[in-house]
Formats: structure tokens, C-alpha cells, sequence
């Protein structure tokens, strides 16, 4: 189960849980980073084991307006997120994060809405491709210019020289940033022929080492009508 909560919520014993897990699935990381990486976000998505209602996983989150090329837009930004192995199946965190996003928009009908995420797995960038139909950088298109415009906006206001323009990649590496375990995700020889998964490769090299490439997605009514369709498909199976 999953619950959104505000970080100035969270209990000292919480946080604690928060780090442990974190340090588990990531390495060259320091729990200084962990936590001023926590300070500024306003919410988290945990995720519970149902009986013992352990954290298992968890997802930052801090939203911010900005005005870029000449228009207002409102940015969604995914800090730390990690889920234990043993929950990799479950949905519930996409969907606490899903419901998010979409009030957030129908709090701006008006305003252009959009995840930006950084990451240095491929799986989180599936996520991304898999469930936003406008998103970006793909594999099978260019970047629009506008769009570009944000990521380059979005990424040199929080990241300064760390965020590579040329490539769209973040260089964190000494930072204490960390970098994901070479067991957490694994890139095996089917993985290596998805498409997505080749050009997450192709753009992000440096991915082992903790290089993360930047990502945008657009919070609107494609996203409202693809997570709809996969949520009836799975009602559907389960009948």
C-alpha cells in the first residue's frame, strides 16, 4: 500500500528506514546527500508492506512554477526513489505518484505540467516512456525546441555545471550522489534489443558510474487516457 505524505511529516524512525533502504540499493552515497536531497521536497510517496507496515519503498517529490520562454509552466520534480527488489511488481507507488501528477494538473488546466526526472537506471526511464505518451528524449524523435528549453532551464537552475547541455546528462559523481548497485538493474541480452532500453544506454554511457540523463514528461490528457487504458486491460485480466 501507498500513502503521500509531507516531508515535515516524517518521523526521525521513518527517515531512518528511508536512508537504510537507500544505502542498500545505492553506492558512494552519504546520508548528508540523503537528507539535503530530503529538505526541500514537500511530499513523499511510501510504500508499505501491508501486514508489518514497513517502508519498502518511497519516491521525493517537490513541485515548482517557473516561467520559460515566455510561458508559465509548473514542474514536478522526482528526488530519491527506491523499491525493494521484492516489490518491483507492484503498481502501487506509479499509481499514488500517477494521481499526483493528474491533481496537479486539474489544479492548472491552463498551465503546461511536467515531470522532470533525472536517472541513472533504465527502469525508471521505462517508467517514464512506458506510461507518459509525450515525453522526452526518445528514441524515435528529437526534442522539441520548447521542450529542450525546460530541460536546459529545469536542469542548469538545480544542477549549474554538473548538467552536461551537449549530451542532456548529469555528472554527479563525486558529489555523494551516488551511484545504483551493479546487481539493483541489471541489463540482460532481451533487455538490450527494447529500443528505449538501447537508447537509455546510448545517451547515458556513463550511467555505472552515476551520470543521470534528464527527462521530461508531460502531465495532460495522453497520460490521463494511457494510465485509464492499462488500468481497465489489468481489471480485465484479473476478471
Amino acid at each position: 500500500m501507498s500513502r503521500i505524505r509531507e516531508v515535515r511529516s516524517l518521523a526521525p524512525a521513518e527517515i531512518d528506514v528511508m536512508w537504510t533502504l537507500f544505502a542498500r540499493h545505492y553506492e558512494d552515497v552519504t546520508r548528508e546527500t540523503f537528507e539535503q536531497d530530503l529538505a526541500p521536497k514537500q511530499h513523499v510517496i511510501l510504500l508499505r508492506e501491508a501486514v508489518s507496515r514497513q517502508i519498502v519503498g518511497f519516491s521525493t517529490i517537490e513541485v515548482d512554477r517557473r516561467h520559460v520562454g515566455g510561458r508559465d509552466i509548473v514542474s514536478i520534480f522526482s528526488g530519491d526513489t527506491i523499491v525493494e527488489r521484492r516489490y518491483w511488481g507492484t503498481r502501487a507507488l506509479h499509481r499514488a505518484f500517477f494521481r499526483y501528477v493528474m491533481a496537479l494538473k486539474l489544479a492548472s488546466p491552463t498551465t503546461p505540467v511536467y515531470w522532470f526526472l533525472i536517472t541513472k537506471g533504465y527502469k525508471t526511464y521505462l517508467l517514464l516512456t512506458r506510461n507518459f505518451p509525450e515525453h522526452w528524449p526518445r528514441h524515435d524523435r528529437a526534442t522539441p525546441p520548447w521542450q529542450q528549453a525546460i530541460l536546459d532551464d529545469l536542469a542548469t537552475r538545480r544542477f549549474g555545471d554538473a548538467y552536461d547541455a551537449r549530451h542532456g546528462v548529469l555528472r554527479l559523481a563525486d558529489s555523494g550522489h551516488g551511484r545504483l548497485r551493479a546487481e539493483v538493474a541489471p541489463i540482460d541480452e532481451t533487455l538490450a534489443h527494447d529500443p528505449d532500453v538501447r537508447f537509455f544506454v546510448e545517451r547515458n554511457p556513463g550511467a555505472p558510474r552515476g551520470d543521470e540523463l534528464c527527462c521530461l514528461g508531460r502531465v495532460g490528457v495522453g497520460l490521463a487516457m494511457q494510465f485509464g487504458r492499462k488500468q481497465l486491460a489489468r481489471a480485465l485480466e484479473g476478471a
